[in-house]
């Protein structure tokens, strides 16, 4: 099926869809890892944007949820020069596909994403809107231009938690980490090093933490 994504400045670009047969709007950002998409997918900091990847092939070794950089995908939509349906490797659990099928989030291939990175890197990030099916040039770039801006729309809300998370590594230290967006990265490495970590939403009122009497 026919995809499309527009520019806030008027750039229009077509390709194929893949991924959930919907809608999106966001602020469009690239990343230039040859690999890492399974997180950069997932990853809190990315709520809001439509992300793309500069590396022509993404999707080659597949997904493997132990690598979510959080509960789920986080991006509004997803653009890749060339989709890998076939993935290959051991750990691999589903495809990219099936990953944005799961999370109702859309993609778009075929399209020239060094061009796109070039605009980004010279005249800054955009806003831009992506459409799946048929849809008029002049109506995907005012879906663009009329969005709000990333800054005004409160977007740590929309990924930490809702209510303290305990993680226990059965260790002496007892932290408490206000949750802005923490990839699970960044809690596994804690553990690892024996941290027992609670983990509590951004606006959660700082009396209770210090009750808590935690080491950090």
């Amino acid at each position: 099926m026919k995809a499309a994504l527009a520019l806030e400045d008027g750039t229009y670009v077509e390709g194929k869809a893949f991924g959930a047969e919907v809608d999106a709007e966001g602020e469009i950002i690239f990343c230039t890892g040859m690999t890492g998409y399974v997180e950069a997918l997932t990853d809190p900091s990315y709520k809001g944007q439509i992300l793309m990847m500069t590396y022509p092939l993404i999707g080659n070794y597949g997904v493997c949820r132990e690598d979510f950089e959080s509960d789920g995908v986080k991006v509004e939509g997803f653009v890749v020069r060339e989709l890998c349906k076939t993935p290959s490797n051991w750990r691999s659990e589903m495809t990219v596909d099936q990953l944005l099928k799961e999370y109702d989030v859309p993609g778009i291939e075929g399209v020239d994403t060094r061009m796109l990175t070039k605009k980004i890197r010279i005249f800054g990030t955009m806003k831009a809107a992506m459409a799946v099916g048929d849809v008029e040039k002049d109506e995907l770039v005012r879906r663009a231009v009329e969005q709000p801006f990333i800054g005004d729309v409160d977007l740590v809300d929309k990924v930490c938690v809702t209510e303290p998370k305990k993680y226990w590594a059965d260790g002496k230290l007892e932290v408490v980490l206000i949750d802005c967006g923490v990839k699970m990265s960044i809690v596994r490495q804690l553990l690892r090093r024996g941290v027992n970590l609670t983990l509590v939403p951004y606006n959660f009122d700082h009396k209770e933490i210090l009750e808590m009497d935690p080491d950090g």
